[in-house]
């Protein structure tokens, strides 16, 4: 209670600072014509005061790009300026400090790199189009979330909503939840389509490519989109080679209204780092000690994977009505040599080959009413079935329904209030319980409500113009639906779990400072009964794996996120978020220690945009983070029953300050058929900063690139 008390008064503290700085409204109508004139201002200055005059009224406010309103961050991919390329998600998320990189390479996107509030792939929902990106996971890593599949999608903008305070998403939206919306079909006036490429070549031969081609035909449109992405890795054996090539067909409906279908095929090869060190060092790379594998293994981690999606979308007399179907396909193969027999190497090595199949098909439907200006109802229903093994046994299989309402009681006062039901229904594989069956299921069920209301203090007082408080607070529930908790190593975890339950709030101040220069601060504190958390450096029951995974008695989080942004001048504009988390286990069980202290506690993260001349920009962006603890296991074999062998060990990651700069000039906005052409030269780690990754390795060094970008 000391601690919560001590962050009231912080947060109260800054709020008061907020409120004596005076808000400087933009002035009348006449004040700017007349600054106009004496200026002669141009009419492009006069397009960007306009823009200026909207984030006002609508209270979004920051980078250009990067629009922040209570409840929720938007980045806009056409109008984020990025360093580098856009086509890697992970590198857009990492500019919000709410978001943790917890990969073993920058260079390339790979699987479950993100933690949001602390939480990883298991606790925080990614999903596209609505639809929430499903996989039961597990299998010598948490395969939940491969952001190699989600970047090469022809991304229009990305949602980011903090907390557990949304009704249509699933019950996992602990931490918060990413919605990617893709670029929806629409009517064109020309038959000549929309073709956008991106290339870029930087240090390590690392190479990403990315093409968008879009058009119509009357009513019919189509769209196919390539990426390859391939770099030879700053660590010993760590190539890693990414091709996607996607297609869709489309049909415009009326009412504004679509249906399309698209398809869409992976090929990925992935290299694993080996040691690095006595008598087989290698200069070329740094030293690496405590990898698994020793360069003669040869080990790869190579995937193929599949989709099929559908989506509809129409505005009918009973609302705007949308409709999404996939069925996704996974392979992953870990294959390496190994020796025939290690106390006679004479005899040499063998291929070893272990393939895991996940198999994913699910759906949702969903109705948006506007009643009035006033209130607004979505009620939806989404279902998935997820598989995987040899034999594609179904292991998990959900059904969920919402409603939510928003209702603007007052032009001051709105709130939105939902409520989720959840049917979780999983299969735990048993080998080793005698008195069950080989297969025992479990079955959840809850319902969950959400609420989120914001009041906005404009009619309070005068210093109080284009200021808003929020308050969320909103149930969580999260039973154990991933691979990793309920099979976890093989075990049948999952025989003796409960689902995670408690509640969650978010106290949240926006204000607009100065010009678009706005101001987000949010308090959060999470109260977390029966905690899920691997158990298997205590357990005891060797027999039946009763306490291989166990629930903590109950977890506390808090939670500080800061988020400043916009134009100190017409060509200077920023950005800064702060993140502060720390999590308590109120309990007394050892791995409520072990387990919840390996999230860096302070993480930030700051960039700057200059346009220095009308078409020269210059970019910088900052990130730190504080030291941080990861355990961490890995696969090195199998015993003499066929059983997989893992070794555990821990990372101990100092602090760490990373800067990256680009200049980027636009060659011309239209030349011939070729529009919008820009060539980017960036520098990331730009002072060679030593740091480590996820698994303790040396993280990449300084790199060089060059990107050109162009649409026709």
């Amino acid at each position: 209670m000391k601690r919560i008390s001590t962050l009231a008064v912080l947060i109260g503290f800054v709020i008061s600072i907020c409120g004596v700085w005076p808000v400087y409204a933009q002035q009348d109508d006449s004040e700017s014509g007349t600054a106009g004139q004496s200026e002669q201002a141009s009419e492009s200055e006069g397009e960007a005061l306009k823009k200026l005059e909207d984030i006002v009224v609508t209270e979004k406010g920051g980078i250009q790009g990067i629009y922040v309103e209570p409840g929720e961050t938007t980045i806009n991919i056409d109008d984020y300026s990025a360093i580098g390329d856009k086509s890697n998600i992970q590198d857009m998320l990492k500019t919000q400090a709410i978001f943790d990189f917890r990969g073993d390479t920058d260079l390339v996107p790979d699987d479950d790199t993100m933690t949001m509030r602390g939480f990883s792939s298991d606790r925080f929902v990614m999903a596209v189009d609505g639809l929430t990106v499903q996989k039961t996971g597990g299998r010598k890593s948490s395969h939940i979330v491969d952001y190699s599949l989600l970047s090469p999608l022809p991304i229009e903008k990305i949602e980011i909503i903090a907390g557990p305070h949304s009704a249509l998403y699933d019950s996992k939206s602990i931490g918060g939840t990413v919605n990617i919306v893709t670029q929806a079909p629409r009517r064109r006036d020309s038959l000549v389509p929309d073709v956008r490429l991106s290339t870029s070549y930087s240090s390590y031969n690392t190479q990403n490519h990315k093409l968008n081609v879009n058009g119509a035909i009357d009513m019919v449109t189509y769209a196919f989109d390539a990426q390859k992405n391939t770099t030879d890795g700053y660590l010993r054996y760590n190539e890693t080679d990414i091709e996607t090539y996607s297609g869709s067909l489309g049909l415009l409906l009326p009412y504004e209204g679509y249906v399309n279908v698209s398809a869409s095929r992976s090929d990925i090869d992935r290299q694993v780092a080996v040691v690095n060190t006595g008598d087989d060092y290698d200069s070329s790379y740094p030293e690496v000690t405590d990898s698994s594998w020793e360069p003669y293994q040869d080990p790869t981690w190579d995937k193929e994977a599949w989709s099929y999606k559908l989506n509809y979308l129409q505005n009918l007399p009973i609302g705007h009505l949308t409709l999404g179907a996939y069925k996704s396909m996974e392979n992953r193969n870990r294959d390496y040599d190994d020796w025939v027999d290690d106390d006679d190497h004479s005899l040499g090595t063998e291929r070893t080959y272990w393939k895991t199949n996940w198999r994913q098909k699910g759906g949702k439907i969903q109705d948006i009413y506007k009643w009035s200006d006033s209130h607004e109802t979505t009620v939806g229903f989404d279902m998935v079935k997820m598989y995987d093994g040899e034999d594609l046994d179904e292991r998990i299989n959900k059904k969920a329904g919402y409603l939510q309402h928003q209702w603007t009681i007052t032009p001051y006062l709105e709130t939105k209030l939902g409520v989720r039901y959840e049917d979780v229904k999983i299969w735990v594989s048993n080998s080793y319980i005698d008195y069950l069956p080989e297969w025992v299921e479990r079955n959840w069920d809850q319902w969950v409500p959400k609420t989120y209301t914001t009041l906005k203090m404009d009619s309070f007082a005068d210093w109080l113009r284009d200021t808003s408080f929020s308050l969320g607070i909103s149930k969580i529930w999260h039973a154990p639906d991933y691979h990793g908790v309920y099979n976890g190593q093989g075990r049948p975890s999952g025989v003796w779990l409960d689902p995670e339950h408690g509640i969650g709030y978010d106290f949240v101040l926006n204000r607009r400072l100065w010009r678009d220069i706005s101001l987000m601060v949010d308090y959060s504190f999470y109260q977390i009964k029966d905690y899920i958390v691997a158990n298997r450096s205590y357990y005891e029951d060797k027999e039946n794996y009763s306490d291989y995974k166990i629930n903590l008695e109950e977890v506390y989080r808090h939670g500080i996120e800061l988020c400043l942004g916009g134009h100190l001048f017409e060509d200077l504009s920023f950005y800064v978020t702060y993140a502060w988390q720390k999590f308590d286990n109120q309990g007394d069980e050892p791995a409520g220690v072990t387990e919840l202290d390996d999230e860096a506690e302070h993480r930030v993260t700051a960039g700057l945009r200059y346009q220095l001349f009308e078409k020269t920009a210059l970019k910088l962006d900052y990130y730190y983070q504080s030291e941080e603890t990861q355990e961490n296991s890995e696969e090195i074999g199998e015993d003499e029953n066929g059983d997989p062998i893992y070794s555990y060990y821990q990372v101990d990651n100092p602090s760490y300050n990373l800067f990256n700069f680009a200049v980027e000039q636009t060659l011309f906005q239209e030349k011939w058929h070729v529009k919008d052409a820009r060539l980017q030269f960036f520098i990331k780690n730009l002072f060679d900063e030593e740091y480590f990754d996820s698994r303790g390795y040396p993280a990449t060094d300084r790199t060089f690139g060059v990107n050109l970008s162009f649409r026709m």
